[in-house]
């Protein structure tokens, strides 16, 4: 089976890749669109609800290789293949996503807030730049989240629940190592200048280097992970 067999087999998956963004999304905006009907609106209202269709791009990557990994095994497909379709798809949606949030973004703008200066979509400084701008961020951030989530699904079948334990203690330990020498060495204050002087796609393009390296260390994991 192809490449194409294996966007099949997402393509299925209805609720994974359609549904379930669809009703967190839509959920989430008519929650906070009636939140901010309810208050004074005589300033911008700004929720953060919109978050939670990126937090599911995280959790995407991880389930997509549950779900879907020793099925796509069980079917003859090569470990290559199915790691090929499934980026692919990953970076499908990362597009699909990208352009509808560019999209809602201009049209509350426009609709001062869909009328009632409420903005879900639309954030100062995030939707600065110009549509083209936008989009490369948002398909970036997409993109980085699901081979993040992928990365770590890709590690958990390799390594198995052992593995996850040592791997979230190393983290924690170069984590608080890390914060400790910042503190000590006062490289906070530099590091907040930095990132103010960055526009947020600037900021999204050190972003790339991190998806290339998990597509890599994704593919590498699968290749000797068990079904």
């Amino acid at each position: 089976m192809n490449i194409q067999g294996v966007l099949n087999i997402h393509r299925k998956d209805r609720w994974g890749w359609l549904f379930t963004p669809t009703i967190i999304l839509s959920s989430s905006f008519l929650v906070n669109l009636i939140v901010s009907l309810l208050i004074n609106n005589d300033k911008k209202f700004y929720t953060g609800g919109v978050s939670s269709i990126f937090i599911y791009m995280l959790v995407l990557g991880i389930i997509v290789v549950t779900q879907s990994f020793p099925f796509a095994i069980g079917m003859s497909i090569t470990r290559k293949v199915y790691f090929c379709g499934t980026a692919l798809m990953g970076l499908i949606a990362s597009f699909i996503l990208g352009a509808l949030m560019c999209i809602f973004s201009f049209l509350e703008n426009l609709s001062n807030g869909w009328g009632n200066r409420f903005h879900f979509f639309h954030f100062p400084y995030l939707n600065d730049g110009t549509f083209y701008e936008q989009l490369v961020m948002y398909i970036i951030l997409f993109a980085y989240l699901f081979f993040l989530g992928f990365l770590i699904a890709s590690f958990a079948r390799r390594f198995g629940g052992k593995g996850m334990l040592l791997l979230v203690l190393a983290f924690l330990l170069i984590s608080s190592i890390s914060v400790i020498l910042l503190h000590q060495y006062q490289a906070w204050s530099h590091i907040f200048r930095w990132f103010l002087s960055q526009t947020a796609v600037e900021l999204s393009y050190w972003l790339l280097p991190s998806i290339l390296i998990s597509i890599v260390l994704s593919f590498l994991l699968l290749r000797r992970a068990s079904i």
